[in-house]
């Protein structure tokens, strides 16, 4: 089993958090709550033993500024660098254009296996601007690394974290992406409904769908949905863990009804075959 879709925090944030609160605006909407958990890796990989996890793709934050972003990545690869077989890093970029292109760079040549969770004014109302960030997206093109997008639905109960930015702004940036491989996170915020238009499917071929918060969102149901309008091939398990457990979403697959090969391709083979694992 791969999990898709983790956070881990160095010990400097986690110390100082708090701090990092006030200073971090965007941060301070789901972590002033001291109820928010936080962990470090050997609490993640604890908690892969548990729960049968081989390997985990592991975020930090979209923190706003480069040093944050420089700090939380460095923790990251040398997680991985510590637990080559368990941990794969996707790192985060800071929001000014060239700030982010150059600490893309860096952590590309450092060992970065993707990038995210990316949050283009999903915490906020509005997108970024598109042709500013082209040079950004090219760069990442030529890595062919992939980019998990964190995505809210528009409708249903308010959360921290969530923001006004939905499947119209979605659309445009899965349009601006073309040729890297997309992740768009929580179900890309029932993005993948719009796939039953042609012209909207035409541009996600590489688009993937990770099933993160699932539990707290959606009805059951939504497995058997998702696959019968994009099929099992781009659906990714994801447990946003620490918020909630990875057992808990294979008992919900299960109860859905998903099996056998529909199963093993969302817990794991997908993931295997977009990371090249």
């Amino acid at each position: 089993m791969i999990d898709f879709h983790t956070h881990i925090f160095s010990p400097y944030v986690r110390d100082h958090r708090d701090q990092l609160a006030k200073a971090d605006p965007i941060f301070s909407r789901i972590y002033a709550d001291r109820q928010a958990r936080m962990i470090g890796v050997e609490g993640l990989v604890e908690a892969m033993d548990q729960n049968g996890v081989e390997q985990s793709v592991v975020c930090g934050f979209p923190w706003q500024g480069a040093e944050s972003c420089r700090r939380e990545n460095a923790f990251l690869l040398e997680s991985a660098h510590q637990y080559p077989d368990r941990i794969i890093p996707f790192i985060s970029l800071p929001q000014e254009e060239n700030a982010a292109l150059t600490v893309f760079e860096q952590c590309a040549r450092a060992g970065a296996r993707g990038i995210g969770e990316m949050a283009p004014g999903t915490y906020g109302d509005r997108l970024w601007n598109i042709e500013v960030m082209r040079p950004l997206f090219a760069a990442i093109k030529e890595t062919d690394l992939p980019v998990l997008i964190h995505c809210n639905e528009p409708l249903g109960h308010p959360y921290p974290g969530k923001g006004k930015v939905g499947p119209a702004e979605m659309g445009t940036l899965v349009a601006a992406l073309q040729g890297i491989p997309v992740i768009l996170a929580h179900w890309g915020g029932g993005f993948f409904f719009y796939e039953l238009m042609p012209e909207i499917a035409a541009s996600c071929q590489g688009v993937y769908y990770d099933t993160a918060a699932s539990p707290f969102l959606y009805n059951k149901r939504i497995y058997q949905i998702a696959i019968a309008i994009v099929g099992p091939q781009r659906i990714l398990f994801g447990s946003d863990y620490p918020l909630i457990p990875p057992a808990r979403y294979k008992q919900e697959m299960q109860e859905a009804g998903i099996a056998g090969k529909e199963l093993e391709a969302i817990l794991g083979l997908n993931a295997q075959r977009l990371l090249g694992l």
